[in-house]
């Protein structure tokens, strides 16, 4: 009864006197106009703390982006790392394999010209230096010349030498298969040394590739956006294209733009934050002012039977 009769009581109300026009009126009129202003001022701070919600979470999903593209890049960089590592190594064999073949391809060159100048001694290509073959015909005449010997001597003689000719003749018929087979690897030599070694081939492709991925090589990249850009705007469109990043990836401008737009986007959330923090904390209060008002208005109005 007593809550009642303080909640009807116009005095807990009444202003002191001279401060305008609501000393007449009751508590619930009063906090019914009090209640009127509080829905206000909580419409605003609760729109505010929205607005300032909004801000922080786009501020903290490009801040999310900047940081897994950025852990993405040093990761790449570790890996472009290794690449160098591996490619150095198979560039080393590559060469090793280029020295081969070159000594290769002139020991065949030498072989060949030797097993040639073998076969030459087999055969009469200029009168006066008769080949081994027509010498054997000529001894073989010459024994039987020979008045000196009995014929029985010159024909054991004759048969020696004519074994010896067919082991000769024997040599002889293995020169196209033999010459075919150097020439067939002397072949294999040269293309393999020109495929590997010689320009644009294997050699030079891997150590193109390698200096890429050292930074050794600068190729400038061209990226036309469909629209201007604005620098200074935050977070910034990250559907732009992006320019391809160079090697070695960490001594990059694009390296450390991403660097230090994580370090802007980290700096902006946490004050984005902060902010948002401040607002909801006003939107809170106001939203418990409000209803307090609300609990008030209803006992009243129970209080007077309303």
């Amino acid at each position: 009864m007593e809550s009642i009769k303080f909640l009807i009581d116009d005095r807990c109300c009444t202003d002191d006197g001279g401060n305008g026009d609501n000393g007449g009126k009751n508590c619930l009129t009063k906090w019914e106009d009090q209640f009127a202003d509080a829905c206000n001022t909580y419409n605003e701070k609760s729109a505010e703390a929205d607005k300032r919600k909004e801000k922080y979470t786009n501020s903290y999903n490009w801040k999310d982006k900047l940081d897994k593209w950025f852990d993405l890049i040093d990761k790449s960089d570790e890996k472009a790392s290794d690449i160098v590592v591996d490619l150095d190594f198979f560039y080393q064999q590559v060469l090793k394999v280029c020295k081969n073949a070159k000594c290769t391809s002139g020991s065949l060159r030498k072989l060949l010209c030797l097993v040639k100048s073998m076969f030459d001694c087999l055969y009469t290509y200029e009168k006066g230096k008769e080949g081994l073959l027509d010498l054997t015909t000529e001894l073989i005449k010459a024994v039987e010349c020979l008045k000196s010997l009995k014929d029985s001597d010159k024909d054991e003689v004759i048969k020696c030498i004519k074994v010896y000719e067919e082991k000769i003749k024997m040599i002889a018929e293995l020169q196209d298969a033999i010459i075919t087979k150097l020439l067939d690897s002397l072949k294999c030599a040269n293309l393999l040394y020109a495929y590997i070694c010689e320009e644009h081939g294997l050699e030079y492709k891997i150590k193109k590739i390698l200096d890429e991925f050292k930074g050794d090589i600068k190729e400038e990249m061209h990226c036309s956006p469909d629209h201007d850009h604005d620098k200074n705007m935050y977070p910034c469109d990250d559907k732009e294209a992006k320019p391809q990043p160079e090697f070695p990836i960490k001594y990059t401008e694009y390296y450390k733009g991403i660097e230090k737009a994580l370090e802007i986007a980290i700096a902006k959330t946490e004050e984005f934050k902060e902010d948002w923090t401040i607002k909801k904390k006003e939107s809170d209060e106001a939203l418990s002012r409000k209803n307090s008002l609300t609990e008030a208005i209803k006992a009243a109005k129970a209080a007077e039977g309303i």
